[in-house]
Order: structure tokens, then sequence, then C-alpha cells
């Protein structure tokens, strides 16, 4: 890499001192300066279309001119060097047409026309309208006054003596409304001044945030911590959920009057009345409907035969006689009871 970068130079050294060889005593100088200008390492622009790259082109050349001491004229020496491919073809055929009578090609003509090439009009206009919609948005102070100034210098309408004014203005509204309640009312008319004093307000608000955020994390952990529920809570209420559900068996009734179980006061049989014929209660024995039988079995009374517990009696039977009233013998009599 060191090889190649040290053959272009020297390349181009000889192609300077070819150009200046008619006028030796300023050759030396020139050389010289070609080789510093070199040594910062410019870069290659090879035409296209490419606004944006040729804008950072011209950018990196111009800085590195700022650290030489050359004219206008060996500015565009130097520059159009490092044209190349596209952009060499453009300017060696345009040249011829800019020194027509002997005019002198000086930077200023030569950026002029470069601009206008690869940096066209309508694109100057987006740029433009860029500019005056730039909000700050979500960026910092710092992100957003590089991006003002980036876009700043296609904005043709600030004159020098309200350069600076105009630009705080319209960079107070594309601020956020923070940046607007804290500056709106100083009216600094410094461009750089204004940015400065922006950036350490944010910064100090930022600060001042993360001050509060760390109290009130430390007053959270102060608090005692409620209940958290088992990970699995929301499976075991799904399960709960599809089991059916188990109803509750009913209160046993127990009767406030005589303290026995399964019926109420209401239906209770403690204080009613007995039956001294049936023995049963809720009536008397006047109003008894039970009739007074007698078993013939056990010859008790409150039931018959075909209700009694008792052993069964056998009993014989007896002869059944057809007799007249002249077969009546005495013996018949005597059971009868007649007299003789």
């Amino acid at each position: 890499m060191a090889g190649r970068n040290d053959a272009a130079i020297a390349a181009a050294l000889e192609a300077v001192a070819q150009a200046v060889g008619q006028q030796p005593a300023a050759g030396n100088g020139e050389v010289r300066m070609l080789e510093t200008f070199f040594r910062n390492h410019p870069p290659a622009f090879r035409g296209r279309y490419d606004p944006n790259g040729a804008q950072n082109w011209l950018k990196e050349i111009e800085r590195t001119f700022r650290v030489l001491q050359c004219s206008e004229v060996q500015k565009v020496r130097f520059g159009t060097h490092m044209l190349a491919e596209e952009a060499d073809d453009w300017w060696v055929s345009l040249l011829p047409v800019l020194e027509h009578d002997g005019a002198v090609v000086t930077w200023a003509v030569f950026r002029r026309e470069f601009l206008n090439r690869y940096f066209p009009e309508d694109v100057r206009g987006k740029k433009e309208i860029e500019f005056l919609e730039l909000k700050q948005g979500d960026m910092s102070v710092t992100e957003y006054a590089a991006k003002f100034v980036e876009l700043a210098k296609f904005y043709p309408h600030y004159t020098a003596e309200t350069a600076e004014f105009s630009k705080c203005i319209k960079f107070e509204n594309g601020s956020r409304a923070d940046i607007k309640r804290a500056f709106g009312y100083q009216k600094i008319r410094t461009f750089s001044e204004f940015v400065s004093s922006c950036r350490i307000y944010e910064e100090d608000s930022k600060a001042h945030y993360k001050v509060m955020s760390e109290r009130r994390g430390k007053a959270h952990q102060s608090l005692p911590k409620p209940y958290s529920a088992p990970a699995d809570k929301g499976k075991q209420r799904l399960n709960d959920e599809r089991r059916p559900k188990r109803r509750d068996a009913p209160a046993e009734i127990v009767c406030f009057k005589c303290g026995e179980k399964g019926h109420k006061s209401n239906v209770c049989t403690k204080d009613q009345k007995k039956c001294f014929k049936c023995g049963q209660k809720g009536h008397t024995l006047a109003n008894c409907k039970r009739g007074d039988v007698v078993c013939y079995n056990c010859d008790e009374e409150g039931h018959i035969s075909s209700q009694c517990t008792q052993p069964k009696k056998i009993r014989t039977g007896g002869k059944v006689f057809a007799l007249t009233g002249t077969q009546t013998t005495n013996e018949d009599r005597l059971i009868r009871g007649d007299p003789e």
C-alpha cells in the first residue's frame, strides 16, 4: 500500500514539474507544496451522479488547502489532479472553454462549475427544504447542531449581518419544547454560544433526572414486597376452572325446642298432648278415632288377631248335630238348663 502511494506521489510530482518547467524559480517551491498536499492523503473523485460524494470530496480538498499557502491557481492545479475517470474527462473537456481568450481559472470558478455538474440545482433545492424543516426530535443537541450546520450551507438567504441571529432563531424553533422554554426569552445572538448553552442545559437535565431515578429506585427497594403469586398460578387457576365444582352438603337441621336433629321447631311434637287410648301424640282420648277392638287371640284390647304378635292358640272344633224336638234327651235339656 505504501509503495503505491509513493508511486502516485512521484508521478504527480513529475507531472507538476513538467507543467511548471517554464518557471524554474517557482517550480521547486510548487513541487514541495504538492508533496505536502499528497502527504495529507486527499481523496479522489471519479464523477457520476453522487451529490453527497461530490460535496464530501470538495469539503476534504478544501480542508487540505487550509494547511497550504497556495494560490487560487495552484488550488485548481492540485485539486483537479485528484479527479479520475468520468470526472477527469469532464474537466479536460471544460478547461479549454474556461481559458478562452486568456481567462484565468481560479478555484472559485472551478468550484462553481463542479457544483453545477455534480450537485445540480434540484438537489440543492431539496437540501434547502430539508434544512427549513429540520427538527431536533430524538437527536441530542450536539447531533442536532451538526446536522444544522451541514444543511445550513445550502440555504443562501443568510447575510453576513444577520446570519448569526437568524441561525439562533432557526435552531431554537427546531429544538425540543423544554429547550425552547429555557432559552426562548434570553435572545442569544451568537450561534456558537446558543448551541453551547443548549448543550449544557441538556447535560444538566439528564444528570438531574438520573439522580431522581436512582432515588426513586432506592425508595422502591425499601418498601415491603407485595405478595407475589407463584409462577404456576395461572395453570392452577385453569385447572380449577376445568374441575367440576363440588356442591357443599346442606347443613343438618336441629330443632331449637327439643334439641333433636331432623326437624324444625315449628313441627316439633315434644309439647303435643298424647292420647291415652292409642298412645299417639297430637290428639286426646276424646278425639281419638281408634275403635275399642279386642284381639281374639290374646284377648287384649287395641288390636285385632291378624295384628297380634302372640303365638296363635289352637282351638278344637265341635260337632254339629241336627236334632228334632222329639229327639231331645234329658242330657240335652241339662245342657241348656231347662227344668225337667
